[in-house]
């Protein structure tokens, strides 16, 4: 009998890992969102994420549901690698965050809309938009849009 046959396996089908991500990473241009994540989740566990704004959380959550596809590495459910399964053939339930933001306007489009809307001088629109990209220090992001962003500087901006 070999050493292996010898071992009692303790685990039971509620100790499984239910969801694996294996090196899993995620560049926007040349900014890590995620870098070289490995976890496992067990079915029946309570898992929260937690960090500051700009971690990864988000964008994390959006890649075990399928709607952001990793920049390396590789995602499990069941044991069955979905890293290239789309979001409408997992079977995983989403809620989405809203961010009001306009997918089709840059970031520096964003924060401007409401300022354009009151009619403010151009001069001031611009510097208000300047103020607050570099109070959350999101000031090299005023030209992508909001798909470009990490789930923590879409909720920055908005």
């Amino acid at each position: 009998m070999n050493a292996t046959n010898a071992v009692s396996d303790n685990s039971s089908p509620e100790d499984s890992v239910i969801v694996r991500l294996q090196a899993v990473r995620k560049l926007y241009g040349d900014m890590v969102a995620v870098e070289s994540l490995d976890l496992d989740i067990r079915r029946g566990e309570f898992f929260t994420l937690l960090g500051p704004s700009g971690s990864g959380k988000t964008t994390t959550l959006r890649m075990i549901a399928g709607f952001e596809r990793p920049s390396g590495g590789h995602v499990e459910l069941d044991g069955v690698d979905i890293t290239d399964v789309p979001p409408f053939n997992r079977d995983i339930n989403t809620v989405f965050q809203d961010y009001a933001l306009f997918p089709h306007m840059s970031v520096a489009k964003n924060l401007a809309y409401g300022l354009e809307a009151k009619r403010l001088p151009r001069k001031d629109i611009n510097q208000r938009v300047d103020d607050a990209l570099r109070m959350v220090h999101l000031e090299d992001h005023a030209g992508h849009l909001p798909g470009q962003l990490s789930g923590g500087q879409q909720q920055r901006i908005a």
